[in-house]
């Protein structure tokens, strides 16, 4: 999967999850964030993001991930 698009979509997961309230009982950092802590977040992990998207087929050859389980996982995460 292209790092920009996987990257996009992690910045738009946590401008979602910032500045909302949960009713859970543990404390939720991110309730708190204002636009400017969301934008140091993302200015601060996006490249990470994007480097680690980039080498998913290397990290999983490293760690011997074969094809059938490499398909699952990626179901989990794209599939509707």
């Amino acid at each position: 999967m292209d790092p920009a698009f996987v990257a996009a979509d992690y910045a738009a997961s946590v401008r979602a999850m910032a500045g909302v309230a949960n009713h859970s009982p543990t404390i939720d950092q991110q309730a708190e964030w204002t636009t400017n802590t969301v934008d140091s977040w993302l200015g601060d992990k996006l490249p990470m993001v994007r480097e680690v998207a980039g080498g998913t087929r290397e990290i999983l050859d490293v760690l011997r991930v074969g094809p059938a389980t490499r398909e699952s996982l990626r179901s989990l995460l794209v599939d509707p």
